[in-house]
């Protein structure tokens, strides 16, 4: 039975605790926050010992997997104080707030031969599978462009404040959810975007940024677009494969996947629904009872850092 400590009980938490409780070979066994009520609500629900300081928690439970899903300004220094207690990790994305915490992270894991994966979801869900299966088929032609739009209400009430303040989110919408775009861009085109531009703009009495609009090309010549916007709910959210022989498309938030050769006549395609946190956790403790290299790992992790970084900076 692998035994996981589970670091911040917030609003995340609630998807890595159903998860785990579908898994038969692993189990949360302490939880940790500083907030009252998010440790009790993670204590009915887990049953596990509660603890308000993490370091006590690993000190004092013999854990196989410490689960980080504290704000992103915390990822570091909480993975680290994990590695070196011998505990390895799986950290919510985005991995870190800049490339020097990531590089930091996979040097303190290396050295303490703990794994680290991070949190990066988007090779589970059904409908980018179905995507890149249609790409490897080869009956649409050879991928060559992808477009991504999401149109989303960013500043609601309901979003933890903490996001809306770079010190402690390390951005704004393209942190939070362009890194989804990235990490898609990544799995589709297996490869990483090595030349890249953009413009964000910052919101009016906030430091992050509402709006951000990127050009990339990825390592073998697919070129890229981003474009995301959280000053609306419309709910428009769709990513657009070009191909040398036809289109496909991902929509209805990775539920829904269309196709079109040279004709234009769309067809839908079957999408597997499958709970796409619990096949990342399960994926997670497949691989630490195999001793398997970790696929989303830090160095994938810090790829997408890498990219948002060079955008943040290019718009200092």
């Amino acid at each position: 039975m692998i035994k996981a400590g589970l670091i911040g009980c917030g609003k995340i938490s609630a998807n890595h605790i159903s998860a785990f409780e579908e898994l038969q070979d692993a189990k949360i066994v302490a939880v940790c926050d500083l907030i009252e009520e998010n440790l009790s609500v993670a204590i009915q629900k887990t049953g596990a010992k509660a603890y308000k300081d993490y370091r006590e928690m690993l000190s004092k439970e013999k854990l196989d997997l410490a689960v980080i899903t504290l704000p992103h300004s915390l990822h570091c220094e909480a993975t680290c104080v994990a590695a070196e207690f011998g505990v390895n990790v799986f950290l919510e994305k985005p991995m870190g707030i800049s490339v020097s915490e990531c590089e930091k992270m996979i040097e303190i894991c290396r050295r303490n031969n703990v794994m680290l994966w991070v949190g990066d979801p988007q090779r589970y869900h059904g409908g980018n599978i179905v995507a890149k299966e249609l790409i490897n088929s080869g009956e649409y032609g050879s991928l060559i462009a992808i477009s991504e739009t999401r149109c989303t209400n960013y500043f609601s009430e309901s979003r933890p404040k903490w996001f809306l303040n770079k010190k402690t989110s390390g951005g704004g919408i393209l942190m939070n959810l362009g890194a989804h775009t990235i990490d898609r861009i990544k799995y589709l085109t297996d490869s990483e975007i090595c030349e890249v531009h953009g413009k964000i703009h910052i919101r009016d009495g906030y430091d992050v940024e509402d709006t951000a609009q990127v050009f990339g090309v990825t390592e073998n010549g697919v070129s890229v677009t981003m474009n995301l916007s959280g000053n609306a709910e419309s709910g428009h959210y769709a990513t657009y494969l070009y191909l040398t022989g036809g289109e496909i498309r991902i929509t209805s938030y990775c539920s829904r996947v269309s196709a079109c050769k040279a004709d234009g006549v769309f067809e839908d395609f079957d999408v597997p629904q499958t709970p796409v946190m619990k096949a990342q956790i399960a994926d997670v403790i497949r691989t630490l009872k195999s001793g398997e290299k970790p696929i989303v790992s830090g160095e994938y992790g810090k790829e997408i850092i890498r990219v948002i970084e060079s955008i943040y900076d290019m718009n200092a």
